[in-house]
């Protein structure tokens, strides 16, 4: 009986510790939500990823989170060591009394607009050069959004479905309770008004040029992501479908 009792407590114990590291996983996948530039979470780990993608179980399966971890990214970096949470790296940077650099692929920069300036341009690069058609002369080969095939046919009809994914991704400007297309136009208006102009991409709001250029170019490469993602689940269970029917075609 005592022997039952004491495996009992410790099971109880061991139970309540795991909850607990499950809560702290919890709070630091919360806590490191768009760590650096508020922004679209770009890191697949649990603990960094953003809770909303938590919370769908996508932080270490889906293909949308995994490729958008591929986008180029902001660490910081005190001494010889990295990390990637602004909040971590600056209390770190206090403790040793070290200088805090921030880092954006190979380059290092002392200054965090000039890393956010660099974040932003490398972003739309890469974006840019995802979503554009490629075709290697030697090979023939030709390629879209991540996708290669020899066939010219099928390259242009991955094409149009990248273009189409993205052309609904658009800015817009708001200057109080109007809204325009043109950035002239919002800029004339904030000018005459002496209102603040924002600059809006789907439900997202700012008023930093940058920061709309970087989530410009994010939304434009997850819709990309989204589109190939689903025409190729799309395939694949088309493929699956018509496979049972063969076979009965056969028999």
């Amino acid at each position: 009986m005592k022997n039952v009792l004491t495996f009992s407590l410790l099971a109880v114990a061991t139970l309540f510790v795991s909850s607990v590291g499950a809560q702290e996983e919890a709070k630091k996948c919360e806590k490191c939500t768009a760590n650096a530039t508020s922004t679209v979470a770009t890191t697949a780990p649990a603990t960094q990823c953003s809770g909303e993608e938590c919370a769908k179980g996508c932080c270490n399966g889906c293909p949308v989170t995994a490729a958008m971890a591929k986008l180029p990214k902001m660490t910081y970096r005190v001494g010889t060591e990295d990390l990637g949470c602004a909040e971590s790296a600056a209390k770190l940077a206090k403790e040793k009394e070290a200088k805090l650099h921030f880092v954006v692929g190979k380059e290092v920069f002392e200054d965090k607009t000039e890393a956010y300036t660099s974040l932003v341009e490398q972003t739309e690069s890469m974006v840019n050069e995802f979503v554009t058609p490629k075709t290697c002369s030697v090979s023939g080969t030709h390629t879209v959004a991540g996708k290669s095939c020899k066939c010219p046919v099928e390259a242009g009809k991955t094409a149009e479905l990248v273009k189409t994914a993205i052309k609904d991704v658009k800015m817009t400007y708001a200057v109080g309770e109007k809204t325009c297309s043109c950035p002239n136009e919002a800029g004339s208006i904030a000018k005459t008004t002496g209102k603040e102009m924002t600059y809006v991409i789907g439900e997202e709001k700012t008023s930093c040029n940058m920061t709309a250029r970087l989530t410009l170019a994010k939304a434009k490469y997850k819709a990309a992501v989204t589109a190939m993602v689903a025409a190729e689940k799309a395939t694949a269970e088309a493929s699956k479908t018509a496979a049972p029917a063969k076979e009965e075609a056969g028999t």
